[in-house]
């Protein structure tokens, strides 16, 4: 296929998606940090074993701010170690979740999930393989109810009187349930050529809750997760022999809402005079856009070993009215098992 008919598919996926507001699920503002939260497809591309921890703190200002936790573990698997890397033919790894949200974080959402990818190359040198995935877990929702006020019991004497029995807290339960979620990813990464413009291309979709699962907290009724499908995807150019910048785009859509980030990162490969871990380490700066809602600037660093970042989102919408400008802080750490391997860029 040449470049200007993968150029075009690429812009097509991107262009015909629903312009819409924002999805259910929590989300993370650096969802490529999020692997198998992002895409269960994902477990095929990574070379080693891999850790990936994220928080997200958001609206700090707000009575009732919300926070976010992932990790996620990555386990590779070789045909045979002896013919490493053209030997990857997937990969395993199992992830976890914790939303908190509501007064005193009396709403707690948390999931667990075993993901499995199979990789299917193109190719001996692996310049294009696309990674199918699949993620079965469990969704524990609870809600604590002694920590919420009701109307019943207010007191016209003293105010609100905690002594007395709230009749609405029986009709709530927590719900555990099974979640099944499907992904698919497609890489295009040549072998390592300086003059050439295109240094990779990817483009990956996912959708979760394919068994549309019942996620109701109230004993009396029934709410069934809606799908929720995801499109990310990215092209990186070489501008220099250190210096590469990319275009990407996340869009989410879920029960007729959407989000759409669109951004790029400009990575900078030092040329150190340290050996092993920290020998050709890689600095990003990165502006991204979250349609209607924010401004995301992030910083990172990564080596062969680990990689570090922070964003800061800052409100576009009315809410920054609200929480007085204050936005949400991301941090990322990631750990890598590898032989002293020089960092990779993806995005």
């Amino acid at each position: 296929m040449k470049w200007k008919s993968i150029i075009i598919v690429i812009v097509m996926l991107t262009h015909f998606v629903p312009n819409f507001t924002f999805g259910q699920d929590a989300v993370f503002s650096q969802f490529f940090n999020t692997t198998l939260y992002l895409n269960p497809a994902l477990a095929g591309i990574e070379d080693d074993f891999t850790v990936n921890m994220n928080h997200r703190t958001q609206w700090k200002t707000l009575a009732f701010p919300y926070t976010t936790s992932q990790m996620s573990l990555i386990m590779p698997y070789y045909k045979s170690k002896h013919i490493k890397p053209y030997g990857h033919v997937g990969g395993m790894g199992i992830s976890a979740y914790n939303d908190l949200a509501g007064e005193n974080n009396s709403f707690k959402t948390t999931g667990i999930n075993a993901s499995g990818a199979y990789n299917l190359p193109f190719d001996h040198n692996l310049v294009n393989q696309i990674s199918f995935g699949l993620q079965i877990g469990m969704i524990n929702k609870t809600i604590d109810t002694s920590k919420l006020q009701w109307g019943e019991q207010y007191d016209p004497f003293v105010g609100f009187n905690s002594s007395i029995a709230a009749s609405e807290t029986s009709q709530f339960q927590n719900r555990t349930f099974v979640d099944i979620n499907a992904g698919m990813f497609w890489w295009h990464n040549p072998v390592a050529e300086k003059s050439k413009t295109i240094k990779s291309i990817n483009s990956g979709i996912s959708v979760s809750h394919l068994n549309n699962p019942d996620e109701s907290m109230l004993v009396t009724s029934e709410s069934r997760l809606p799908l929720l499908y995801k499109y990310h995807g990215g092209i990186l150019f070489n501008i220099s022999k250190h210096v590469t910048i990319s275009a990407n785009a996340l869009v989410a859509i879920q029960n007729r809402t959407s989000q759409q980030n669109f951004g790029s990162y400009v990575s900078y490969i030092t040329n150190t005079l340290s050996d092993g871990y920290f020998k050709n380490t890689i600095v990003r700066l990165g502006g991204w856009a979250r349609i209607n809602d924010a401004f995301i600037m992030l910083m990172e660093m990564e080596t062969s070993a680990f990689k570090v970042a922070f964003s800061y989102d800052m409100n576009t919408s009315t809410l920054r009215y609200d929480n007085r400008a204050i936005g949400t802080y991301e941090i990322h750490l990631g750990l890598k098992f590898s032989e002293h391997a020089q960092p990779k860029s993806r995005y």
